[in-house]
């Protein structure tokens, strides 16, 4: 674990932010201060030209890593982007690509950040007081490392806070972060600094998509992308809505209300023990007399159990699937035990599973109780466009390089989560160079990158070593930054929620939107049918998302 920061009245000197003219990079000769030893020189990069193209790739043989050491760094740093909090972000889409970037380093490269970073001020919708950097080399980069895992834990933290959620949110750890400077090739992106103290209020990079597995191939409709489960989810939400529902008739949302659980209880028309019982997971301490905290969400149903849906007459599995708002291929996918294809026969009275809360992501959202659907590659369009893509090498060594696609690997804010990604989108856009930008978002950052336009794209993967035909081994869900040969996909946690967005003019994310607020940053320098739904258990409707 890292040592706890210690707080500091006075800004570091490591990060004065003094005039590009007067910037002269120090050599450092031994260790002292910093993570990096050595004498170390760095170089001043020259004046930003986003129309100008990215560097060619001149990728390193991968490094020899250990699957204990990929297995860590997967399970504890899954989110690959962000905990960026969209809710403090600036409105805007940030800068253009006329601001003058601040071509500054710190003199001497910096160890871990000597300031607490939860005293860091959240950042400001006007983006006054903060300098926009972008560091120059790799070696930059690498001396912040400790710097951006802090500002990556405290902005999870106060994501945690603002949504009132009991469990923490998974962060970026130092390996990680460190691992994706070390093998990202190219490496670019930008920081944001508070221009008095040169503290780090948050920071974004970006590369060109790699993947390791040796067959890999972005699909949405595989059983195993992931992706049947939330379709299902958004047809329940659609039928909730056109049968009248504003919320999700399987959850009690408290706003502050005095009572008490069994007063609550009492109220809705349900026994106060089974409440508690309902509950008592996810809230330990839950009592009959406990009165909730504002917000605070109660199950009125077991959400572990599926919703089952009833024919009520016979038909066939396709026109079910219709008058649920769903597809053949999802219904399979949730019925693994019944030959389901659209001309199969379904008696009256045949139960279908319709929804499995329990394969779903747990996305926290700021809304307990909405009924919110996720965005989703549903017809599969997305996942076509993204593998007609070119890409070349070898999964074992360099790893395969989609030349024509970017992707955001790390991003974490304080507040300009939001004002960070559209600059880097925007600058994609003014390259020309990339069709499509993707990302591993860490489940807390989906609603964030849903309201920039990403959606989640299912994308599948075989691991398998060298000498292993790869006709014997299964399509696997497919996990990010696992070994080609990886063996034990279970040490990785959960599937990578892939999401992407299309850069081409003329598609919906291909066009730069009106911004907002670009002038301070330049003074800085910087459907659904009526079906009738059943509980396996025989009372209530289906259920919306969960909260």
């Amino acid at each position: 674990p890292r040592p706890k920061p210690v707080p500091r009245e006075a800004p570091p000197p490591a990060h004065s932010l003094r005039p590009a003219s007067q910037r002269q990079w120090g050599v450092r000769t031994g260790g002292g201060g910093g993570g990096l030893g050595g004498k170390l020189t760095a170089q001043p990069h020259g004046t930003h030209n986003p129309t100008s193209p990215a560097p060619e790739p001149t990728r390193q043989p991968a490094r020899e890593q250990s699957r204990t050491t990929r297995a860590a760094r997967a399970s504890t740093g899954h989110a690959v982007a962000a905990h960026a909090d969209s809710g403090a972000g600036v409105s805007g889409t940030g800068v253009g690509h006329d601001a003058a970037v601040t071509n500054e380093d710190p003199g001497v490269l910096p160890g871990p950040a000597p300031y607490d970073p939860a005293l860091v001020p959240q950042c400001d919708r006007s983006m006054e007081g903060v300098v926009l950097l972008r560091p120059a080399t790799r070696l930059h980069w690498f001396a912040c490392v400790e710097e951006m895992a802090a500002v990556a834990d405290e902005a999870a933290a106060r994501r945690q806070r603002k949504l009132r959620l009991r469990n923490q949110l998974p962060s970026l750890p130092v390996s990680y972060i460190a691992d994706r400077i070390d093998m990202d090739e190219p490496l670019w992106g930008y920081q944001l600094r508070d221009k008095s103290s040169g503290w780090l209020v948050g920071f974004i990079t970006l590369t060109t998509f790699t993947t390791w597995a040796r067959d890999f191939q972005w699909n949405s409709s595989h059983p195993a992308c992931g992706l049947a489960p939330q379709r299902a989810a958004n047809a329940a939400v659609r039928r909730l809505r056109a049968a009248g529902h504003t919320s999700d008739p399987d959850c009690f949302v408290s706003a502050g209300e005095s009572d008490t659980v069994r007063q609550i209880a009492d109220r809705l028309g349900v026994d106060a023990a089974e409440l508690v019982r309902l509950n008592r997971e996810l809230l330990p301490g839950l009592s009959s007399k406990s009165r909730l905290q504002p917000g605070t969400t109660l199950a009125l149903n077991d959400l572990s159990q599926p919703d089952t849906y009833a024919l009520p007459k016979a038909a066939s599995a396709g026109a079910a699937a219709a008058d649920l708002g769903m597809r053949v291929e999802d219904l399979q996918a949730l019925n693994p035990g019944m030959q389901l294809h659209p001309g199969a026969k379904l008696k009256r009275g045949s139960s279908l599973r319709v929804r499995d809360r329990s394969s779903e992501p747990a996305i926290p959202t700021s809304r307990p109780g909405a009924l919110e659907e996720r965005a989703l590659d549903d017809d599969g369009a997305l996942a076509a466009a993204l593998n007609s893509q070119a890409r070349g090498g070898d999964p074992a060594d360099t790893g395969v390089v989609w030349p024509r696609v970017a992707e955001i690997s790390l991003v974490a804010a304080l507040g300009c989560g939001r004002w960070l990604v559209e600059l880097s989108l925007e600058d994609l856009r003014a390259r020309g160079q990339y069709d499509f930008a993707v990302l591993q978002a860490a489940l807390g950052a989906v609603p964030f990158y849903e309201a920039l336009g990403f959606r989640r794209v299912g994308a599948v993967a075989r691991y398998a070593g060298p000498d292993t035909a790869l006709d014997t081994v299964p399509v696997a869900s497919y996990y990010h930054w696992a070994a080609s040969d990886q063996a034990q996909l279970d040490q990785f946690g959960e599937v990578s929620y892939m999401m992407a967005l299309d850069l081409r003019p003329g598609s919906a994310g291909g066009e730069t939107p009106p911004r907002k607020g670009a002038g301070a940053a330049r003074k800085a320098g910087g459907k659904g049918g009526q079906a009738a739904l059943r509980k396996r258990d025989g009372g209530g409707d289906a259920a919306g998302p969960r909260a």
